[in-house]
This record gives structure tokens, sequence and C-alpha cells, in this order.
């Protein structure tokens, strides 16, 4: 007995049905106890957090917040090479069918200037005007110009026309068709943006069935995916507009405004002091105070808005005017507002001509150059667009509270105007209730005072 209750001890066995324990059961319950113990331990380190490293914290920041830019470069990059792969070869072939068909038609016209001018209009050398070789029949009398000028003037126009006819239809103007081509890889790389934009600059179309197609389907997941990263970058633009105004161009603003609320600190300790002494209790409102501070902090100055977009019209007017050397400041500028306001004439592209004159690198970087400008400016001009919205918003907010205080002002004041009228009229009712009610007292008094007179006279 005493075994088995230094064993019910040991294992806290409570009941007394207590009975000895052999070794097997005793290792077997230290063994389930130390796997409840791992289990609890694994349990505990799988709960604890771990610690992220800074790179992936980076990643995690780049890819949430630019990475639908990422997906809008690389389907910019891959549109471009696709609409390359499908028009540049259409537009050589057309070329030098073009080419082909220019040269025969100069040969023709050529020749057939040739032997006009020379067997109809000029004069035999070789037989001499006299009277013989007119009786022989050998002189032939040429035309004169009210008969050739007719003629040659409709030859000519017919040659102009048919000349059009191949620049229109197979796009040949005397380049090299080897080398020239507007079908580039960085010329394609503008097309993707306008389409993407909507500008439609018409600098180069899709001649083939199957650009056109493809186009078609390009734009119609193009044009969402760039509205989307626009605004995303659109926003985070005006984040750093914003953090760049409250805490460096409006440093000075802050201070005063600072130097403005401990002034009315004071006055409300003041305030507080002698409402105190009167037992006054006055409430104060800090979530308005709250959303007035965060409303200043947003708030970026219109001046400011227009500024920024000017500045960097400007600043776009003059790279153009370094990268295409026969542009005037004006053209340029001209440029730089017609594409970042989406209307797109296409009457000046920069670095197409140099592209289709052989120079194709430095045409290149000049139409990557552009590419980024308009992506950069139509995201700051969504920035801007924004940030007014944002005041115009503010102000409407700000009127409609002011009417809704009035109304709520008027009503209160209706309110308290009924109040005082039924509290006049209660008053006035007690009155004369009490009047009436002290005129009965008046009247049993003078009963009562009466009615011993009369009995002792009687």
């Amino acid at each position: 007995m005493l075994i088995e209750s230094g064993k019910s001890e040991e294992f806290d066995i409570p009941n007394d049905q207590s009975r000895p324990m052999s070794t097997n059961s005793i290792y077997s319950i230290k063994s389930f106890n130390k796997k409840t113990e791992t289990i609890e331990t694994k349990k505990s380190k799988e709960s604890k957090p771990k610690k992220k490293s800074g790179l992936v914290i980076f990643i995690s920041f780049i890819l949430k917040n630019f990475g639908i830019l990422f997906v809008v470069i690389f389907y910019m990059a891959g549109g471009a090479f696709l609409f390359t792969i499908l028009e540049q070869h259409t537009e050589i072939q057309n070329c030098q069918s073009g080419e082909g068909e220019w040269n025969k038609l100069r040969i023709d016209y050529r020749s057939q200037f040739f032997n006009y001018i020379y067997f109809n209009t000029t004069p035999n050398p070789w037989l001499p005007v006299d009277n013989a070789t007119i009786e022989a029949g050998l002189y032939v009398e040429k035309d004169g110009p009210p008969i050739y000028d007719p003629i040659l003037t409709e030859w000519i126009k017919d040659f102009r026309e048919k000349l059009l006819n191949i620049s229109d239809t197979l796009k040949y103007t005397g380049q090299d068709c080897e080398k020239q081509s507007s079908w580039t890889y960085f010329s394609s790389l503008l097309f993707t943006i306008t389409i993407m934009t909507t500008l439609g600059y018409g600098h180069v179309s899709p001649a083939t069935a199957e650009g056109q197609i493809v186009c078609i389907c390009y734009s119609l997941l193009g044009i969402p995916l760039f509205v989307i990263s626009t605004v995303k970058v659109s926003s985070l633009l005006g984040d750093l507009l914003v953090f760049i105004t409250s805490n460096i161009l409006c440093f000075c603003c802050r201070k005063s405004n600072k130097n403005e609320n401990n002034h009315q600190l004071e006055e409300n300790s003041n305030e507080w002091n002698e409402n105190e002494d009167k037992n006054i209790i006055t409430v104060v409102n800090d979530d308005e105070n709250e959303e007035q501070d965060d409303k200043d902090e947003r708030f970026v100055p219109l001046i400011i808005v227009l500024m920024v977009f000017a500045g960097y019209l400007m600043l776009g007017a003059y790279i153009f005017t370094l990268l295409e050397s026969d542009w005037s400041l004006l053209e340029a500028s001209y440029y730089a507002f017609v594409s970042l306001s989406t209307i797109g004439f296409g009457d000046y592209v920069p670095g197409i001509g140099k592209v289709m004159s052989g120079n194709e690198a430095e045409g290149g970087k000049n139409l990557l150059i552009a590419t980024i400008y308009i992506y950069i400016g139509l995201a700051i001009l969504g920035m801007c667009f924004q940030l007014i919205q944002d005041q115009i918003a503010d102000k409407v907010g700000s009127i409609i509270e002011n009417l809704n205080f009035c109304k709520k002002n008027e009503n209160e004041s209706q309110d308290e105007s009924l109040i005082r009228s039924h509290s006049d009229t209660a008053n006035i009712q007690k009155e004369k209730s009490n009047l009436h009610n002290s005129q009965i007292e008046v009247r049993e008094a003078t009963i009562i005072s009466v009615k011993p007179k009369d009995e002792s006279s009687c």
C-alpha cells in the first residue's frame, strides 16, 4: 500500500483506486510528455513571425508600386518587336516593287520626250533646208510652240500622277529600300505608345491584314493597361509633390502656422481658466482638428500644379530643340503640347526623318526619348488633374458644410423660438391658474369671515 500511495503521488492520480504502475507505462508517459513538448515548441516556432530581409521588403515594395509599370514596358517592347516583324518585310517588298515601277516609268517617259523633241521640234543639222530638199520631199516641217506646248504639258501631268500613285500605294519616294525603313524597332515602339495613349500620330500605320488585326487586339488590351499604370504612377508622383510641397516649399508657412497655433493655445488656456472660475465646461473637437491637419498636408497650391506642368512642357521643348536641329523653340513647344494633350496631329515626329534618311541610330535614340517623354508627361498630367480635382472637391465640400451649418443654425433658432413661445404660453397659463386659485381662496375667505358677523347679527 505504501508503494501504491507513493506512485499515486508521483503521477498525480487523484482517485483512491490507485494501483502499481509498471516501468513500461512510466517510459511511455515520459515519451508522451516529450512528444507533446516538441509539438508545442514547433507550434511556438511556427507561430512566431519570420523576419523578412531588407531585399525581400525592397522587392515587394517595387512590385507593389511599380509592377504594373513593368508589365506595360514589357507589353510595349513586345508589341514593337511584333509590329516590326509583321510590317517591315512587307514594306521592303512594296518599296522594291515601287522602285521597279518608278525606274520603268522614268525610262519610258525619257525616251518618249527625247524622241518627240528630237524628231518633231528640232531641225536636222545634216539636212540643209533649201528648195531642192523641199521639192524632193525630204524636209518635214517641225512642230512649233503652239503645237508641242500642250502635248508636253499633258505628258508631264500624266508622269506626275503616276509618280504620286507609286508613292501613295507602294510608299516609295526614291529611298534605299534595304537601308531605309519606317518600321524600325524604335519607330514601332513609338507606334505602340501612340496606340496605348490614343495619340495616333499616323507617321506609320499597318498596311497588312495581319498587322491591322494585331493592332485591334493590341489596343483592346493595351489601352486599359496604360490607363491603370498611368493612374498608379500619377498617384505616386502626386504623393511626391505633396511631400516636397509640405516639407520643403511650405516650411515657412508651417512655421507661421505653428506660431499661430501656439498663440491660439495660449488664448484657449486663458479662456479655460476663466471658464473654470465660472464653472463653465467647454468641449473641444479634436477630430475636426485632425481632419483639418490632414487636409493641410494634402493641399498643394494650384499655382504650383500649373508651374509643374508648364515646366515639363518647357523642358520637353528644350530637349527636342537639341535633338532636332531644324526645329525652332515654338515648333518643339507645339509638338510637346500636342503630344501631352493627346491631340497627336503627327505633323512633327522627332527622329522619323533621320530614320528614313538612313541614320537609324540617332533617329532611334530620338524616338526612344520621345516615347519616354510622352509616358512621363501623361502621368504628370494625370497627377495635375487629380490634385486639381481634390482641391475642387474640398472647396465644394466646405461650401456644402457651410450651407448645412447655416440651415442647422436656422433650425436651432426656430426651435429655440418655439420653445420660448411654448414656455411663455405655459407661464401665462400658470399665472392665470394661480390667479384663479387666489380669487377662489379670497372668496372663500370672505365667506368664512362674513358668516360669524351674520350669525351675531341674527
